[in-house]
């Protein structure tokens, strides 16, 4: 049965001294295309309302696609201002997959097999799944974590089985450790101190299946945390996520794994953006003219 979330993301700048002027990108808003259809090991999604709401009123807004499909809002603020304040509030009705049973009764291709309808050849039509293949900006293909990977995906295995064997692998050997690293950290660096948070888990579980010669995308979005037994949920306690999409083949599409949470994303994820890493997808980036040093507050709750 699907059910509906509600998310209020808040981001908060205060600068020490008025900026002049400034641009900002934001990726907030989740697709509305048929990359988020439910699928037998994949959870569906339709956007029912997003609303941004930026103070104080920027001078310029602007909404695009980029290549991947996600939505895209560019604003300018060409006037002096010592605060900035974007809230997007979103609602979303979540499917649940279609496939209920034990992962054991589900077939599932070979491994190989999709590595080798990947790979490019001549007169033949280069599919858009193939360009998940390649390294990019925070995800390396390295022999290491080809050879990592080849403890869960040995020869004639399924990719499924496969992928979720890894999965619980970097859950049971990396340690989730807020503050312990930051969007410069390598994924060298990661795999050496067994640390990191969701996007960290995230580059490694994608830097081991593309050294593989598999295809697989980043995705960022959240999930609805429960309170502990007894206690109110906290307004702004929520954080943004991020988890890794695999392509099993034609027959089960793409299939999401969470190795942060050792679980395959269902009714309690919300789907925002698809990468190739995190930098293809950050909720909000830009450039500042002046205003010193600032300090950042975000708040995400999800209902």
């Amino acid at each position: 049965m699907a059910e509906q979330r509600k998310v209020i993301h808040v981001t908060e700048y205060d600068y020490q001294s008025p900026a002049e002027c400034s641009q900002q990108i934001c990726i907030l808003q989740p697709q509305e295309s048929n990359q988020m259809t439910v699928g037998l090991l994949r959870k569906g999604q339709k956007l029912l309302r997003h609303a941004l709401k930026i103070r104080p009123n920027p001078s310029t807004v602007q909404t695009s696609q980029d290549a991947f499909g996600n939505v895209v809002h560019h604003f300018e603020m060409n006037y002096p201002h010592d605060h900035l304040e974007v809230v997007s509030e979103l609602e979303v009705e979540v499917i649940p997959m279609l496939h209920t049973g034990s992962l054991d009764e589900l077939e599932s291709p070979v491994w190989h097999g999709i590595v080798d309808a990947l790979r490019y050849k001549a007169g033949q039509e280069v599919s858009t799944d193939f360009q998940f293949r390649f390294e990019s900006k925070h995800v390396p293909i390295l022999d290491s974590l080809r050879d990592y990977g080849r403890l869960d995906f040995w020869p004639n295995r399924a990719v499924v089985p496969a992928a979720y064997a890894l999965m619980q692998r970097i859950f049971k050997e990396f340690t989730y450790k807020s503050g312990s690293t930051t969007i410069q950290t390598t994924v060298e660096e990661v795999m050496q101190k067994r640390q990191g948070v969701c996007q960290d888990f995230a580059h490694v579980m994608l830097g081991v299946l593309r050294s593989l010669g598999l295809s697989a995308r980043y995705v960022s979005g959240y999930m609805l945390t429960e309170p502990p037994p007894g206690q109110p949920k906290l307004l702004g306690a929520d954080a943004s996520h991020a988890w890794v999409s695999l392509w099993c083949g034609p027959e089960l599409g793409w299939v999401d794994f969470d190795p942060t949470n050792n679980q395959l994303p269902d009714s309690r994820y919300v789907t925002v953006a698809l990468g190739r890493d995190y930098a293809d997808v950050p909720p909000i980036r830009g450039v500042v003219h002046g205003g010193g040093q600032h300090s950042l507050k975000v708040g995400v709750t999800v209902f």
